[in-house]
């Protein structure tokens, strides 16, 4: 072998190497989901959730916290973990993938607030348990598909444009 494939071998060794690091466990999107759906659902008032029995305790704090918590795993998991405005700026896969995630958290909570102002009845507590639980299962699935895409572009080696 000449020099040139010798140093191309290091380095597809190295990229699969770091795409092998950004792989995130079977907890990640259990933990995310349920983390954003405890967070999702404090924006529903907690008189509704009494009136299905659900004690008052800070859900939407924990959930919000372990959110967090779980969003910074990721970013340093990912490798995004840099002083940078725009978290989607290091990997081309995430300029599309990103806005989709932010318009979903918003989403989430835009219903789930609006369905806390259309009524005080249990059925609107139940839906808004409902859209907090789908929340956090497409929460769940735009990160490991945003995980997945980041994985794509170190095996590619893709650059910044």
């Amino acid at each position: 072998m000449d020099e040139y494939q010798v140093g191309m071998d290091v380095v597809a060794r190295q990229r699969r190497a770091a795409a092998a690091r950004v792989r995130l466990g079977w907890w990640f999107p259990v933990l995310i989901a349920v983390s954003w759906a405890l967070a999702v659902s404090s924006a529903f008032p907690a008189d509704g959730y009494r009136r299905l029995g659900v004690p008052d305790l800070p859900y939407g704090q924990v959930g919000g916290l372990l959110f967090l918590a779980l969003i910074v795993v990721f970013s340093v998991r990912s490798g995004m973990n840099r002083r940078d405005v725009r978290p989607f700026a290091m990997y081309p896969s995430l300029r599309r993938r990103f806005p989709a995630f932010v318009l979903v958290c918003l989403g989430g909570v835009a219903v789930v607030f609006g369905l806390g102002r259309l009524s005080g009845s249990s059925s609107a507590a139940w839906a808004a348990t409902v859209v907090a639980v789908g929340a956090g299962g497409v929460i769940a699935f735009l990160l490991t598909w945003m995980a997945a895409g980041i994985r794509g572009d170190i095996l590619t080696g893709s650059q910044r444009r």
